[in-house]
Formats: C-alpha cells, sequence, structure tokens
C-alpha cells in the first residue's frame, strides 16, 4: 500500500510543481483599465486603442516612465478626458485619465465628487484620502485612492484662484512589499 502511496504522489506533485511553474503572474494579467494590463507592450495597446497616438508633447512620469501613446475624447461620467499611456522598458506601467474640460474650482470640486460616487459604487469606500491646502490662498490638492486587486486607482484634484487645475485618474500597480498586495 506504501509503494502505491508514493507511485501516485511522485506524479501529482511533479505535475502541480509544472502547473504552478507555467501559471502567469498576477502581476502580468494585472488589468489597469478597460483591459489594458499591466506590461502589455505598445502595439498590443495600440492593436486596443485604434484611436491612440503618440502624444505631441509626451509626458514623463518621475519614475522614468513615459507616455508614448494617447487617446482622446474618452468619457467618465459624461465628462471627457485624455488616455494617456505610460511606459517604461517598453512595457505599459500605467494609465492616466485627464479632464480636458476647463471650468471654476465648483465645477471641479462637482466633476470630482461625480466621479468619486462611481467610484465609492464600484471600489466601496476609499482606501486612501489625503487633503493638502496651500499655505497662501485658496489652493486644494486632494488624492482619494481605491484597489482592485493589484491596481491602485487614484483620483486627483486641484484648484488655486478660483480655478480647476488638474482632474485626472491614475491607474498603476500597488507598490509591492506588502503580503496584502498578493
Amino acid at each position: 500500500m506504501h509503494a502505491i502511496h508514493r507511485t501516485l504522489l511522485i506524479p501529482i506533485t511533479v505535475f502541480v510543481a509544472v502547473c504552478l511553474w507555467l501559471a502567469p503572474t498576477s502581476t502580468i494579467a494585472q488589468n489597469l483599465w478597460r483591459e489594458a494590463k499591466i506590461g502589455m507592450p505598445l502595439e498590443a495597446i495600440r492593436e486596443q486603442f485604434p484611436g491612440a497616438t503618440p502624444p505631441l508633447r509626451p509626458t514623463k512620469l518621475r519614475d522614468g516612465s513615459q507616455e508614448a501613446l494617447r487617446l482622446s475624447g474618452v468619457s467618465v461620467e459624461d465628462h471627457t478626458f485624455d488616455a494617456m499611456f505610460f511606459f517604461k522598458n517598453k512595457k505599459l506601467v500605467q494609465i492616466n485619465l485627464e479632464l480636458q474640460e476647463k471650468g471654476t474650482a465648483v465645477f471641479g470640486l462637482q466633476t470630482s465628487r461625480g466621479i468619486r460616487s462611481a467610484f465609492e459604487s464600484k471600489y466601496g469606500p476609499p482606501d486612501d484620502e489625503q487633503d493638502y491646502k496651500g499655505p497662501t490662498g485658496p489652493a486644494l490638492l486632494q488624492l482619494v485612492s481605491w484597489r482592485s486587486g493589484r491596481t491602485l486607482i487614484t483620483l486627483s484634484y486641484a484648484t488655486a484662484a478660483g480655478k480647476l487645475q488638474l482632474l485626472n485618474i491614475a491607474y498603476r500597480l500597488v507598490p509591492g512589499g506588502r503580503k496584502d498586495d498578493i
């Protein structure tokens, strides 16, 4: 009986090890936005978003990733955004949606609240929220973040001198290193 048990155990162990070795990691398959996955090459993004074109003035992020494609006219909660696709080492690392409409601080606040409400319906309450007020006047920066799997979604809203300065949504991989990120 012991010999039969060992005879079955070895092939099962080898099978499980091979399956784990062949299985893709969650980082590679992690969705960022609209089926765009972390690590996708530029050509795959072009195929998935045929209207995306190289930007006239690409944006570069602090981590060294560079915007290589931009898709105009993306609708989020009845507002128009540009989707900006950032690559590092020829792989997709982040997508930003930047509001293209201009307006007052009140317009920005109302828009931000509408998007926040939609995200709370989809992802639940925010995982993090930070407000920064300007030291010398009516300036405000608000960052609100949610996690969906290993994707970190951050809604950023900034005003100064009564005008909307920035409203964007960033989709990127949750920074690693913590056990609860898996």
